[in-house]
């Protein structure tokens, strides 16, 4: 391998020449030999000899751009001649001149320029989301007719990680719900002398709201995030261009399982909250000297086997999208630990406003 050097001729042309190998190893000097012959020869063209240049790396790129783009006189341009077309494409093509020209300042966005925005990046990212669950839907409709597809023993892991651990925290939150839904309404209904009323408040209440929507929500902090950090890991890890280079869809063998075991591990949640609300709303009403089988009596007439349905509806859409939003948060992951911690925060936020726009849907169809 022949040495990398310059070699510089005194005649009217000045004639640099480059070959071998320029690398950060060896540029130095080369580049201090350039300056030099630049310096002596102000007013006199220059030309680079690249017939021999074998290889050049991010310094040789930087002293070929310097030597070439570098400000001469008129008349004592540099030019280079010889220079390979593979290394020529490396070089950059842009004038120096335009980096020193100042940044132009921008104009301010205005109100409804930014509430106008503001509301496209929603439609976009709502968009997404319902792009992403009609893929699910397709695999999820490929994978039903075909053994093997579905991996169920991972969907009863997940759901055993996502339903059962959860179980402490939803039975309190649905207690405590029950609790103070039967004193709050308690208080203003003992004023009329319609305490027994509240039963049918509690009643409904739990079994057709806030027992699938607390529920709903606690779920969204504790597992969606958990969907979206853990696939986010996974990408940012390479794990899932690892299962794509292996002939795997990452819909099927990440995402279907969460959304099998969310569709089936909310619902059964719900249960347990709604039996804790009413559970915590008969020891509150006991104060207000409402016994339990009086209780239970009225509760029976108050509300429908079609409330506790609507009830298990909602919460097996709230878990739906709770998994879709997780696993398409973790997917859409960026590079970098602070990008998944962005995925996971980001899940939560849009699986709670998603929830509440979700229920606000089944109330007005429902009532309708």
């Amino acid at each position: 391998m022949s040495r990398p050097a310059a070699d510089v001729m005194d005649v009217d042309v000045v004639t640099f020449s480059l070959k071998g190998r320029v690398t950060v190893h060896t540029v130095g000097s080369i580049w201090a030999e350039a300056a030099q012959a630049l310096a002596r020869n102000p007013d006199r063209p220059i030309v680079i000899d690249a017939s021999r240049l074998e290889y050049i790396d991010a310094t040789g790129i930087a002293l070929i751009y310097d030597l070439q783009r570098g400000r001469r006189p008129a008349g004592a341009e540099v030019e280079i001649r010889g220079l390979d077309p593979s290394l020529a494409a490396l070089i950059p093509s842009y004038d120096p001149v335009e980096l020193e020209e100042p940044a132009r300042g921008g104009r301010g966005l205005g109100a409804i320029e930014r509430i106008g925005r503001a509301t496209l990046a929603q439609l976009s990212a709502a968009a997404r989301m319902l792009t992403f669950l009609a893929d699910c839907g397709v695999a999820l409709l490929q994978a039903i007719p075909r053994r093997g597809i579905i991996r169920w023993g991972e969907v009863l892991s997940v759901a055993a990680e996502a339903g059962a651990n959860a179980v402490p925290i939803v039975l309190l939150i649905g207690f405590l719900m029950g609790v103070i839904i039967a004193f709050e309404i308690g208080l203003v209904a003992q004023q009329f002398g319609a305490v027994i009323f509240v039963v049918d408040g509690v009643g409904v209440a739990v079994l057709r709201e806030l027992g699938a929507l607390m529920t709903a929500i606690v779920f969204a902090g504790r597992t969606g995030a958990a969907f979206a950090a853990q696939i986010g890991t996974q990408k940012v890890n390479e794990e899932v261009s690892a299962i794509v280079t292996f002939g795997l869809d990452p819909l099927r063998f990440l995402v279907l399982p969460r959304l099998i075991a969310a569709v089936l591990v909310v619902p059964l949640l719900t249960v347990l909250a709604d039996v804790v609300g009413i559970f915590g709303g008969a020891l509150v009403l006991a104060g207000f000297n409402i016994g339990f089988v009086q209780f239970y009596n009225h509760l029976l007439g108050a509300v429908g086997i079609e409330d506790f349905l609507v009830g298990l509806a909602k919460a097996a859409i709230f878990g739906l999208a709770i998994a879709a939003i997780g696993c398409q948060r973790g997917l859409a992951t960026g590079a970098g630990a602070t990008s998944v911690g962005l995925s996971a925060t980001s899940a939560v936020v849009t699986s709670i406003v998603w929830i509440v726009v979700l229920d606000g849907l089944f109330t007005v169809l429902i009532s309708s």
